[in-house]
């Protein structure tokens, strides 16, 4: 490798160091790197949590070769916090050093052998970044680590689902017609799915909110299982083929029959109140009368509460009181429309695009 002098603004790399922060999310502190390497001319960073991983262009790089090293992430972070103007970078006989004004840092570099190339988008298919992540956040709110987040696109539908402990998050959306293509390519994916770790959903999510664009751009690539993303910087993300397709889920979604509308503030108050017996408590949500309850119980500990609600038909479902009020919180109106469809019982948006659903209790055999 030779000797090298480069000039990047400040800004430029803490704002790359930045969106390389919320990829890597809450990985220890020693897994937390940022990669090095040169493609084009570009000198790059890259970040990953081992699933999910950003690339993110720092400046012009006119010499012939580096070879793609680490250097720990949070150091760098921190060095470039509060520098302004230009920073100078150097890279001789195996060390980084950064220098602004009278401070300056040197790192050890940690070469890799792994070639690194910056992904390739084919087949394309555009969402409105606001929209797709705000699915995304309402369908992974609930989840915990261990858990997946499903997606299945096909002709123009994004379909979002995810199950934790007996609750069933689905969102779906309509792909809008859009000129904006990174490459003025205009061909779509026909289909593809992926389940995708929960972990490395929320860390997409935050690293994808700091990005300045009102577009995604979404590419599959059957060979490695990876989806790739385009907003504004590059990003791809792992997942393994989902084990069941939506089939059930969507008749379920299309069979829905209206029983119930209450504000979601009313319902939201009596699961915050019912966190009373523990955080952990088990919660059950029915209707009686004109009245839907909500009773929850942990060990010794006991709530009851209601809201005026007139139901058309019986239900009943019982889930964690924080899993059900995280995912409510999320539902995206005011109103939430309570359904039931066959076995199920279904919270739902009034728009009938987001959904929660549980089995419900009051139906035979169930």
């Amino acid at each position: 490798m030779g000797n090298y002098i480069i000039e990047v603004d400040s800004e430029q790399i803490r704002q790359a160091i930045k969106k390389a922060d919320k990829v890597c999310g809450t990985l220890e502190p020693s897994m937390r790197k940022l990669t090095f390497f040169a493609e084009n001319e570009k000198l790059y960073l890259k970040a990953s949590d081992g699933c999910f991983t950003g690339f993110f262009p720092l400046t012009t790089f006119f010499y012939k070769s580096l070879h793609p090293f680490e250097i720990p992430l949070d150091v760098v972070k921190q060095f470039v916090s509060e520098l302004n103007g230009k920073l100078t970078l150097s890279f001789q006989d195996g060390i980084l050093t950064l220098k602004s004004q009278n401070e300056l840092l040197r790192l050890r570099m940690n070469f890799i052998q792994e070639e690194i190339k910056l992904p390739r988008f084919e087949n394309k298919v555009v969402f409105q970044k606001k929209r797709i992540l705000s699915e995304l956040d309402f369908v992974s709110c609930f989840l915990e680590e261990g858990s997946y987040t499903d997606l299945f696109y096909a002709f123009d539908r994004l379909e979002i689902v995810s199950s934790h402990l007996g609750l069933i998050a689905y969102s779906k959306i309509e792909n809008r017609p859009t000129n904006e293509q990174s490459d003025g390519t205009g061909e779509k994916p026909e289909r593809f799915s992926l389940s995708i770790p929960y972990v490395s959903t929320r860390h997409l999510l935050k690293a994808l909110d700091t990005e300045e664009t009102d577009s995604i751009e979404l590419s599959y690539n059957p060979n490695s299982d990876k989806l790739l993303i385009y907003c504004g910087d590059v990003y791809t993300i792992c997942g393994d083929r989902p084990e069941r397709a939506p089939d059930r889920i969507r008749e379920v979604v299309r069979s829905i029959v209206p029983v119930a509308r209450v504000y979601k503030e009313q319902i939201q108050r009596l699961l915050r109140r019912s966190l009373i017996s523990g955080r952990f408590s088990d919660v059950e949500v029915y209707s009686r009368h004109d009245e839907i309850v909500v009773v929850s119980q942990q060990g010794s500990i006991a709530y009851k509460g209601s809201v005026n609600a007139e139901a058309s038909a019986e239900f009943s479902v019982k889930t964690k009181a924080y899993l059900l009020r995280s995912a409510l919180n999320r539902i995206g109106s005011q109103y939430v429309v309570i359904g039931n469809s066959g076995e199920f019982t279904l919270f739902s948006s009034p728009s009938l695009s987001r959904f929660l659903i549980l089995r419900n209790q009051r139906v035979q055999g169930v």
